[in-house]
């Protein structure tokens, strides 16, 4: 779209109350005329994921070309363009205005690292004026509008990727697309847990040489300074933990058992910070899965690392802990003979860290309450069998799968209307949450779109 079009638009765009505009019919790769050798990208939100696109994952991405950073506070903005420019020798200008950015700026693509309540408009607005999208998760900071935004996306036919960087993980890729799909190693998926604990809630502070007019922050929707740098803490900012670190690893559950909760009993309080946001949760989904019925359990705790970060799979023949660190390790059931397993290590699959030798049941004590054998465990090998490896940080992985969608050598492995049907979910999980925990269930055509 050249730039006096997008003016036009702007005119008359949702912003000021005319609704979505409808374009093109949906299609899940970018359109045509948008195919170039280089991606003309901003990068809206300069803080923590924000200046992690800008200098860890665009500069890895040759066919990115950064053009413009926008962000609300100046001396972030200002700080990114010129760290930015003094170290690739590049010409990125610096906006507070995201509308401003987008009618001056010949733009092909947009990034969002802002708060999730700003994400809907913003979005909306960029795929109607012919940007494609990438957005950080989570889409909003409610259903309503996130539903918005994937229906932008299927009425524009841009494109909108999502910012759960595990789709575009290697590690999880080879283990959905090879292990469980290809292989079924570990037979019929029963239960999916996880867990994400920390030892703090994570706070900015203002920079102290800031000269913020609240006024002018009122404008942006918020009421205080600490809104600005700690938004994920206010319930009509953000969605707290569940939607920062949750809807991950919940993302994950739904994607490797092919499925999507009808059910989530879920409870959590902010007895230890004291935020609006509770700061401890824990959830448990049932499933109807093609393979028969499975459960989901996760749980966050926010003052303890306890265990850390994984997402664990259990089948009735085997079980393995995956995270994107280094607890990844699969684990043949007893009743499982050696030699099935054995072609998963001559593929190159998985390698053997276990001698094999039969192990006995073992007494605990005198309580008269015994130990099965543990199960033999394996390591996750490699990647072979996969078509596309990307041997990148999962972040930057994301946004290069992005960025080559819209060049046309890519589709996306995440867009928002698979997005959409994990969010729904997390949604309700808030909402038992916000009820003082309880029991909902979710029926199945509130998955659509």
């Amino acid at each position: 779209m050249e730039k006096t079009n997008r003016r036009d638009f702007l005119k008359r765009s949702s912003l000021f109350g005319t609704g979505l505009l409808l374009a093109n019919p949906f299609n899940i790769t970018a359109n045509p005329l948008k195919a170039a050798d280089k991606v003309n990208i901003a990068i809206v939100g300069c803080g923590g994921r924000g200046s992690g696109m800008i200098f860890s994952n665009i500069p890895k991405i040759p066919s990115a070309n950064l053009v413009a950073v926008c962000d609300i506070i100046e001396s972030r903005r200002e700080r990114a363009k010129e760290r930015y420019n003094a170290q690739y020798d590049a010409n990125v200008k610096a906006y507070e205005d995201f509308y401003e950015m987008i009618e001056k700026e010949n733009l092909d693509a947009v990034a969002f690292a802002t708060p999730d309540f700003w994400h809907m408009q913003h979005t909306v607005d960029a795929l109607n004026a012919g940007i494609h999208v990438y957005c950080e998760k989570a889409m909003s900071n409610n259903i309503e509008d996130a539903k918005k935004m994937a229906l932008a996306m299927k009425k524009t036919g841009n494109l909108l990727q999502i910012g759960r960087q595990r789709r575009s993980n290697d590690r999880y890729r080879f283990t959905h697309q090879v292990l469980l799909e290809q292989e079924k190693v570990l037979g019929r998926l029963t239960h999916a847990m996880g867990q994400w604990n920390r030892s703090e809630i994570w706070t900015q502070q203002p920079n102290k040489n800031d000269n913020i007019d609240i006024k002018q922050l009122n404008k942006y929707g918020f009421d205080t300074i600490d809104q600005v740098y700690n938004w994920r803490n206010y319930k009509k900012l953000g969605g707290g933990v569940v939607s920062d670190l949750g809807s991950h690893q919940i993302d994950i559950f739904n994607w490797f058992l092919g499925a999507y909760p009808h059910t989530v009993y879920a409870t959590g309080n902010n007895s230890y910070f004291g935020l609006e946001q509770a700061d401890t949760m824990a959830t448990i989904l049932e499933y109807d899965t093609p393979g028969g019925p499975a459960i989901g359990i996760y749980e966050n705790i926010s003052n303890s690392r306890a265990i850390g970060v994984y997402e664990r799979f259990i089948g009735d023949e085997g079980s393995m802990n995956i995270s994107e660190s280094t607890e990844n390790k699969i684990f043949r059931e007893a009743s499982i003979p050696e030699e099935k397993w054995q072609k998963f290590v001559d593929k190159g699959y998985i390698a053997n860290l276990a001698d094999m030798k039969e192990y006995k049941e073992k007494e605990l004590g005198d309580s008269g309450i015994k130990e099965t054998a543990p199960q033999i465990s394996y390591d996750i090998k490699d990647m072979s069998g996969m078509k596309k490896v990307y041997n990148l940080q999962a972040h930057t992985a994301h946004l290069y799968n992005f960025v080559e969608s819209v060049r046309e050598k890519e589709t996306l492995n995440y867009d928002a209307i698979e997005s959409y049907k994990s969010e729904v979910c997390i949604y309700k999980i808030h909402e038992a949450i916000n009820a003082g925990g309880g029991r909902i269930k979710i029926d199945p055509k509130e998955y659509d779109i």
